[in-house]
């Protein structure tokens, strides 16, 4: 039986005003949280001490969304808006992380979740290629560019606070995050461009629905058998193909890749190629929205 949180459950969500933040706010709301918004877009800056403390102060939980991405150039409709260099990215995302888990564990919060990246893998946009397929938790991390490096350095802040605290932490890994419109632009651009669905890379089809992340953090927050620290890729239902099946597309980009999985080269599936069961079993969560039309029963 799920566990939902008492009316006066208080949450600080930095980054509450991006796309992925106010599905969020909207999803902790609507589950009967009361939610204490950080976001630099209203001057409030997660590096600054005394304004982490001030939001931090009396809160029940903390989910750290927050974050600077790498700059890229000529940047298009669905690349990251909040981006800079090397020293931005580090300063935001390592000592952010690094301020608010000290003011968290001042405050003696309840739980701790980390909006982490797939990125620390190493193996996503051209970078490289994983040592296996599905991709799953236990896979090695080699983290590309100072994002990828400030996401598992935050990581690895959070593990130390766990040891040190016993407060749990939970480190979510997605792949891109699309919101409807995100979605529509991705589909028209294929629908005029097919090989831009693998070419010059090929994302395994990986991708989560904004509303699915939402409901994952929140179930982060209120599962009851949470201990520890937990490092957790997140995905949609399928994969987000428009034209090949997960085998056609595996045979014709990555054939020489070990698959652990067989079942994924059945013909007609659209499988997901990230192993997110851990992370099911774990909080009673399940990702609902597919990429492609599922047969009414």
């Amino acid at each position: 039986m799920r566990q939902e949180p008492e009316r006066s459950t208080t949450v600080v969500v930095t980054g509450h005003r991006g796309m992925i933040g106010q599905e969020v706010v909207r999803t902790l709301e609507a589950g009967g949280m009361e939610v204490r918004g950080l976001d630099l877009a209203d001057g409030q800056d997660v590096r600054d001490s005394g304004t982490v403390r001030e939001a931090v102060s009396g809160a029940h939980f903390v989910v750290h969304l927050a974050a600077l991405d790498d700059a890229v150039d000529n940047p298009g409709a669905i690349d990251p808006r909040s981006t800079g260099g090397p020293a931005a990215v580090t300063e935001t995302n390592v000592r952010g992380t690094a301020v608010l888990l000290r003011e968290a564990e001042r405050s003696r919060i309840d739980r701790f979740v980390l909006l982490s990246s797939i990125d620390v893998l190493g193996c996503f946009t051209g970078q490289g290629l994983p040592a296996y397929l599905p991709l799953d938790d236990d896979h090695p991390v080699d983290p590309r560019g100072a994002y990828a490096h400030s996401k598992l350095a935050a990581e690895e802040l959070c593990a130390a606070f766990t040891a040190t605290t016993g407060t749990p932490t939970l480190c979510l890994r997605p792949p891109g995050v699309v919101d409807a419109d995100i979605a529509a632009h991705i589909r028209a651009v294929r629908n005029e461009h097919p090989e831009s669905e693998y070419l010059p890379f090929w994302e395994y089809g990986a991708f989560i629905d904004v509303r699915d992340l939402a409901t994952c953090i929140y179930r982060a927050l209120v599962a009851p058998r949470v201990r520890g620290h937990h490092r957790f890729l997140v995905n949609g239902p399928d994969i987000s193909s428009s034209r090949f099946t997960t085998r056609e597309l595996l045979g014709m980009v990555v054939p020489d890749v070990p698959l652990l999985a067989e079942a994924v080269r059945e013909g007609g599936s659209y499988a997901p190629l990230l192993d997110t069961g851990p992370v099911q079993h774990l909080l009673d969560w399940s990702p609902r929205h597919y990429w492609h039309r599922q047969p009414e029963h």
